[in-house]
């Protein structure tokens, strides 16, 4: 008898260069911010920068220094329950390869996969989102051209991004960074689901 399969469910052949999710990354005020600035760096910062200059401290240690681990972790599921990988759109690219900003991050915790980086075009930022979509979503790497490709969320504190990004934005602000209901509603976003329903 020949094997009967299930007809409800897609027959879609996922492959690695096929991301499910993309989230676009800003990272001072999202896995920083004043509150724990205030609590953890105020006092610390001109000390660390002056140890790694004198090499007391490693370079990775003064980036782990600038990261509250809580933010990070609460991002770190957030990809993983979403099967989302990340384009940086910090500051923090500047003059770093995708390969070092994935050792920096990797050693302050992450989780995630960095795949890559938005270039610097000294426009807003979600200008230089809109290129590195341009850019890099092709029907033979993501199986659509970019202005068909939506499966994207951008999280930064700055509100520099196009009209066409509204419904992808996630505002996160310089006081509290990220926080667990900005995680719920990039997660509601991304899967189209409400959790923890009675």
């Amino acid at each position: 008898m020949d094997e009967i399969t299930n007809t409800t469910e897609p027959q879609i052949a996922y492959s690695e260069c096929y991301a499910s999710f993309i989230i676009f990354l800003d990272i001072d005020g999202v896995f920083n911010c004043q509150l724990w600035y205030n609590e953890h760096f105020k006092e610390a910062k001109k000390r660390l920068k002056k140890a790694v200059k004198s090499k007391e401290i490693e370079r990775l240690e003064y980036y782990k220094s600038q990261i509250c681990p809580e933010r990070i972790s609460l991002f770190n599921e957030l990809c993983k329950e979403t099967n989302s990988k990340v384009v940086i759109s910090s500051t923090w690219r500047m003059g770093k390869t995708v390969k070092e900003l994935q050792e920096i991050l990797n050693h302050c915790g992450a989780t995630f996969e960095i795949i890559g980086k938005t270039d610097h075009t000294g426009y807003e930022r979600g200008t230089e989102i809109a290129k590195w979509l341009r850019d890099n979503i092709k029907p033979e790497t993501y199986g659509k051209h970019y202005y068909d490709f939506y499966n994207y969320a951008i999280i930064d504190d700055d509100s520099d991004m196009l009209l066409n990004q509204k419904e992808h934005f996630f505002q996160t602000d310089n006081y509290s960074g990220l926080t667990p209901t900005t995680c719920y509603k990039i997660k509601r976003f991304i899967t189209g689901r409400t959790f923890n329903e009675a």
